[in-house]
């Protein structure tokens, strides 16, 4: 334990999460950028880093691209991240009533608490979840990986159009997991007899181009059918509502804080989703919901609050089982691939210092995001000013020297360049990026871990029905498919039978 905090105070360490904090902010703050986007951009900066700097530097960009988001919300009511949507729908009402410094600081102090309780849970539950699953096999492993495919899958599939775009996504980054040697036999697949191909597609290429250059493109593109329009932002007043007033909601941070970690656990959702579940439940729970839509500052705590708890607790399946849970998961997997480290139980059970230094780093990274929310909020505020026409052009610069810097090659350029115009197609044509992206990042996992069971059981598929872990991950994976459409017909049954009655 005093290894790993000297290893977190380490004045490098220290210095890469204040970075990566600023960074994650800035980007976050920005309309039409994303969490996924700031972590990707920081990924080509930690090739030659420190394990331990590198993963500070870019848990402070998603930490701090989840709170950046909540600025542009509630100063033009325009959600710098998805996850800041339910706190547009409170931070800009409440703005507008000359309350914009309230609603900025009931966001970082409400983003900041979230965090430190998801840290607790990925502290105490993490350790706990490795010890279980030493003696996960192959079809566990199988079932894992189709549920954090079916998942993703489900989570953009709200109807049956947006569902099988969703499995077509998923179905091509199964197949560009393909590419290389064959993980049994050692057989190329897919090279084209392309000598870079035969070690398959590297991951930090793929998410550089479909999450970075991807969303650059569809920024030019808006610019082009729109004009680079100025936001009008609304001035930032001194806040009247103190800290103290604001943890009198105690419970409400509590129980918000909660449901994000509860979401942010299991594999294919995130902030968004915790936001909103923690949003209707504070609506439905309040003293005073007429409040709601109006300007409550309830609203934009318990949003807040829960999509920042989802940071600490993503990790929980990230480091214990190596499944990503969302786009921001499959890059920080690919970070840790890069530094030579292995996700897995093994990193509890062999003492290792290193990923009780992550957890320290996390909630380190809290406290300093609260520090500069509160020194610098005003200088965060005007990077929406920032005109799309001169960001985009910086940002495919960066893009393509990272891209160079995975590989000290131009073939990864090409790469990046190819992703990023495929997201941009994907993203005009409704197809997610996200299910393609996990697919890839799962793809080894799922061949190697299908093949091994299979060869094992002399090529019986009930070998993943027979036992019952396995058994239960694979139905709950369909489930996480189809929640969503059989809860809109739901939906749809309940509304049809009000309108009868």
């Amino acid at each position: 334990m005093l290894e790993s905090i000297q290893n977190v105070l380490l004045p490098a360490n220290l210095l890469m999460m204040n970075i990566g904090i600023l960074v994650g902010i800035l980007i976050g703050a920005a309309p039409g950028l994303s969490v996924s986007f700031a972590v990707t951009i920081l990924l080509t900066m930690t090739f030659h880093m420190d394990s331990l700097s590198a993963m500070f530097l870019l848990l402070g960009a998603y930490c701090g691209g989840m709170y950046g988001g909540s600025i542009t919300a509630a100063l033009i009511n325009t959600p710098g991240t998805a996850n800041a949507v339910c706190t547009a729908m409170e931070g800009y009402p409440l703005s507008r009533k000359g309350r914009a410094g309230d609603a900025l600081r009931c966001s970082l102090v409400a983003s900041t608490i979230g965090g430190l309780i998801s840290c607790i849970a990925l502290a105490f539950f993490a350790p706990l979840l490795a010890k279980a699953i030493v003696n996960v096999a192959s079809p566990e492993y199988f079932a894992l990986c189709c549920f954090g495919i079916f998942a993703s899958i489900g989570l953009e599939g709200t109807d049956l159009d947006k569902l099988c775009k969703g499995i077509l996504s998923a179905a091509f980054g199964l197949l560009l997991a393909c590419v290389g040697a064959d993980p049994v036999f050692g057989t190329n697949r897919l090279v084209f007899g392309n000598y870079y191909m035969v070690s398959g597609i590297k991951m930090i290429s793929a998410l550089l181009g479909a999450y970075a250059l991807g969303q650059v493109l569809i920024n030019c593109k808006m610019v082009y059918l729109h004009g680079d329009e100025k936001l009008k932002i609304l001035e930032v007043n001194k806040a009247t509502i103190s800290y103290l007033d604001i943890l009198r909601h105690w419970k409400l941070l509590i129980k918000s804080s909660f449901i994000g970690i509860l979401v942010g656990a299991v594999p294919g959702t995130g902030g968004a989703e915790g936001a909103m579940f923690a949003y209707n439940e504070a609506k439905r729970s309040s003293a005073h919901p007429e409040e709601f839509g109006d300007g409550s500052v309830e609203g934009i705590i318990a949003a807040e609050s829960a999509n920042n708890a989802v940071t600490g607790a993503a990790m929980i399946p990230m480091l214990t089982l190596g499944i990503p849970g969302d786009g921001v998961m499959a890059i920080l997997l690919g970070a840790l691939t890069m530094q030579g480290i292995t996700p897995g139980p093994n990193l509890f059970t062999e003492g290792n210092t290193w990923v009780y230094a992550i957890m320290g780093g996390l909630f380190f990274i809290n406290l300093f995001m609260l520090l500069q929310g509160s020194l610098f909020v005003k200088l965060f505020t005007q990077v929406a000013k920032i005109p799309q026409s001169l960001m985009s052009p910086c940002i495919i610069v960066m893009c393509i020297m990272g891209a160079f810097a995975i590989g000290n090659n131009i073939f990864e350029v090409f790469v990046v360049i190819f992703f990023g115009f495929l997201g941009f197609v994907m993203k005009k044509y409704g197809f997610p990026v996200t299910p393609m992206c996990i697919a890839l990042v799962l793809g080894s996992l799922f061949e190697t871990a299908l093949r091994r069971a299979l060869i094992l059981s002399k090529g019986n598929v009930m070998v993943f029905f027979t036992r019952p872990v396995s058994c239960a991950i694979i139905v709950l994976a369909f489930l996480a498919l189809l929640y969503p459409i059989i809860g809109n017909i739901l939906i749809a049954n309940r509304q049809k039978q009000k309108t009868e009655h």
